[in-house]
């Protein structure tokens, strides 16, 4: 057995490791939620079924391992099958002379060659092909093969040194070429289908090619010329014998030596056989040009060949992976049947709790044949109310029996199932504290701890329900109402507080922006207080400013009459001076303002105006630095 595409048989081992972090997956949500609710937990979990689930997985996973077996294409069976190889005979006749040296193309003539006779093998189909080296001789390198890997190999291998004889002998080279082609024609039926891909720089030296030429021509042997090299010609580089550059290759004259591809004797060699020439570096030889060419030659039957052929067998393993996927969704688990709401399971469990108080009081009535205790008649007609949905009259028949018997456990879990139904839960929930504290029996303990945590639970308290409803799974596990109430409670506390959380967010956030408004008005009332206490400073330094001037006008003013109460004094006093004096020429005023001919009197007169003068033009000056104007009336 084989596989065709292996690369899936890889994915394989992946499985194992997807089992193995399914496991850890469920191993820790196991964890997870034992430790929410309890040792019971799996009994929270609706139709939860761990064989089933390990049953799903297996299929899944051995679906899944088939379906990549089918993937991967398995094969086996093999017969063996006889194949006829069609198509036609090519000889690649490639010149490995010194002149294929040269470096007009790059990197040179030889190697840019074989690189194009590479890719031209590696697009070759069907067809069988041969390898003729030639210089100034020629010989078969590789016969006519389908193999084109082996055919590459002795092409890589081509170069100058594999031929002593120098020079380029294109005739030598087509009749070496029309022989290998002649000796794989035998037994063969009519011409053709026969080619020679004549790679060469078109420098022939020796023999006759035009003669050759026509005998591959009147054999029905295409001859397609492929010219390497540039017309413009290019040097020979040489090497020493340590194979390092040593300059370009001369002549005997010591001439160095131009070598130009002949392009004009290569479309002679394709006219003789009435073909085209191809040239590298303008036509790739993995061109489609020249494999249209090779197309013509038409296709024959070349050799019969003897294969194991492997038969398919990737439907059994589809079909595998089918049906496991098939019984992966057939395993369903069954619902059962239990109640929908906590008030429902709480209803079931209240009935079977009036059967225990009845039975209870069955227990305990006299020996004495035909007389009934009292209570029990209370407690039946209650029931009968109970069961009558009439609560109200049922408690009242419960309350009747437990005034009786008011140590009756029994009797007091049924006025707290009588108070739930009238949803009075907080009453409820008390009397089945009583009844804890009463009774020491495990089986009415823990239907008294059930219906209290069921009685918190629809008053809104699932803290207290989740308490009283673990205490009740404690003294009895197998109690399927108290463990989704239990469920019931867990989620509501988780509700209730994700909504106190979200409230506390709220208020803290109403709480930060209302802080934030107080600080603001706090600033906007600091910044009013800030500019009033500004606008007072600048009222008040004004109003000193204003007195100030005030005063200082009231000085100027009095120093202004005190001046002119001076005036007219010295005027007065000039009015008493001699007449003579007064009609004296106007040159004498001038002759009194020397010093020596004043009285002393009147140079103290003089003295004094110029005293008031120069201290009425300060404060004139003061007055005007302050931007107010002189009360004076003098122009200084």
């Amino acid at each position: 057995m084989r596989f065709a595409e292996e690369f899936w048989l890889w994915v394989v081992p992946l499985l194992p490791l997807a089992w193995l972090m399914l496991r850890a997956a469920d191993r820790s949500a196991a964890g997870r939620l034992k430790q929410l609710l309890g040792n019971q937990a799996a009994s929270h979990l609706e139709a939860a079924n761990p064989r089933l689930r390990s049953w799903q997985r297996f299929f899944l996973l051995t679906g899944m391992f088939w379906l990549l077996m089918g993937l991967a294409r398995p094969q086996w069976g093999a017969s063996e099958v006889t194949v006829t190889q069609q198509g036609s005979d090519i000889v690649v006749a490639l010149d490995i002379s010194n002149s294929m040296l040269a470096e007009d193309v790059v990197p040179n003539r030889m190697e840019r060659a074989k690189a194009e006779l590479g890719s031209f093998l590696n697009r070759l189909e069907s067809s069988r092909v041969g390898l003729v080296f030639f210089a100034g001789a020629s010989f078969v390198q590789c016969p006519l093969t389908l193999d084109y890997g082996t055919a590459d190999i002795f092409l890589k291998m081509a170069g100058p040194d594999m031929m002593s004889e120098q020079g380029t002998a294109i005739a030598a080279a087509l009749k070496s070429s029309r022989e290998l082609l002649a000796k794989s024609n035998e037994g063969a039926t009519g011409s053709g289908f026969q080619a020679i891909l004549l790679v060469t720089d078109g420098e022939d030296l020796e023999g006759d090619w035009e003669a050759e030429a026509k005998a591959c021509q009147e054999q029905g042997i295409r001859v397609i010329p492929v010219g390497v090299g540039e017309e413009g010609g290019g040097l020979i580089p040489v090497q020493d014998n340590q194979g390092r550059p040593a300059g370009f290759m001369k002549d005997e004259q010591g001439n160095v030596v131009m070598t130009r591809m002949d392009l004009s004797k290569l479309e002679e060699l394709a006219a003789i056989g009435g073909g085209s020439t191809f040239r590298l570096g303008v036509d790739g030889l993995a061109g489609d040009r020249l494999f249209a060419e090779l197309e013509r030659l038409g296709r024959r039957d070349l050799e019969d060949r003897r294969i194991s052929a492997y038969q398919e067998r990737y439907m059994w393993p589809l079909l595998l992976a089918f049906l496991s996927f098939a019984m992966r969704l057939a395993l369903r688990p069954r619902r059962p049947v239990q109640a929908t709401t906590v008030e429902a399971g709480l209803r079931r469990s209240a009935l079977v709790v009036l059967f225990l108080a009845s039975g209870f009081s069955l227990l305990t009535e006299p020996a004495t044949a035909g007389i009934t205790p009292p209570e029990l008649s209370e407690m039946k007609a209650g029931l009968d109310r109970y069961e009558a949905g009439e609560y109200e009259e049922a408690l009242v028949a419960f309350e009747s029996a437990l005034v009786q018997a008011p140590e009756n456990p029994a009797i007091g879990l049924a006025v707290g199932e009588a108070l739930f139904q009238l949803e009075r839960y907080e009453e409820a929930a008390n009397e089945f504290q009583r009844v804890l504290d009463l009774t020491s029996d495990p089986n009415l303990r823990a239907e008294a701890l059930y219906n209290k945590g069921t009685a918190q639970l629809a008053a809104g308290d699932p803290a207290k329900a989740i308490d009283d409803l673990r205490g009740s799974l404690q003294m009895d596990p197998d109690q399927q109402d108290a463990l989704f109430n239990l469920e019931v409670a867990l989620q509501r506390l988780k509700q209730q507080e994700q909504q106190e959380q979200e409230q506390q967010e709220k208020e803290d956030q109403e709480k930060k922006e209302q802080e934030e408004q107080e600080q603001e008005e706090k600033q906007d009332k600091e910044k009013q207080e800030q500019e009033q206490q500004e606008q007072e400073q600048q009222e008040q330094e004004q109003q000193e400013q204003e007195q100030q001037e005030q005063e200082q006008q009231e000085q100027e003013q009095e120093q202004e009459n005190q001046d002119q109460q001076e005036q007219q004094d010295q005027q007065e006093q000039q009015g008493d001076m001699p007449k003579e004096e007064e009609q004296k020429p106007q040159e004498e005023p001038q002759s009194e303002l020397d010093p020596e001919q004043l009285t002393k009197e009147q140079q103290e007169q003089i003295l004094q105006a110029l005293d008031r003068d120069e201290e009425e033009l300060k404060r004139s000056v003061q007055k005007r630095l302050k931007g107010g104007k002189p009360k004076s009336g003098k122009k200084w």
